[in-house]
């Protein structure tokens, strides 16, 4: 079952050691600091699913907003990550719907309806052409969630 967990989990910024590193955030569960870093600062959604966590930050970079996905086990290990964003182009988190039994919906960037569909299991990605454009991951041979979504080209 999909659930908002707003009240549960929150992050804290923490500061980078340049400009050239991303923005990073600390994992704070029920009021209480993790030690836990993921990439973002803005919390746009914590979901809980299964035993896992889902969460989205994004950047807060204008012009170059990213948002970043990230899921996590119980004990709040990353398993699985993705970024969505690009060059030059800006975003903003809207339309969040929780859609049972593992799919998760919103707007970001490209005019485009995504969504995330969680999977019960890792599965096997070929690298570089399992995502849609605009979706960035790791280079690695499965993931525990799939991102669809058709992006419109930026207009200049």
């Amino acid at each position: 079952m999909l659930k908002k967990l707003s009240q549960e989990l929150t992050v804290t910024p923490i500061d980078v050691r340049s400009e050239s590193d991303s923005p990073k955030s600390e994992i704070i569960l029920h009021g209480k600091a993790t030690g836990k870093i993921v990439p973002g600062v803005v919390l746009e959604a914590a979901i809980g699913w299964r035993e896992f966590y889902l969460l989205m930050l994004s950047d807060d970079i204008p012009y170059e907003d990213a948002l970043n996905i990230h899921l996590l086990d119980q004990d709040l290990n990353l398993l699985d990550s993705a970024t969505l964003g690009g060059i030059y182009t800006t975003g903003s988190f809207s339309s969040l719907t929780l859609n049972e039994p593992s799919r998760v919906g919103f707007r970001f960037i490209g005019d485009t309806d995504w969504v995330i569909e969680l999977l019960p299991e890792p599965v096997f990605r070929m690298p570089f052409i399992s995502d849609p454009r605009g979706v960035g991951r790791r280079f690695g041979f499965s993931r525990h969630f799939k991102v669809h979504g058709t992006p419109q080209p930026e207009l200049a």
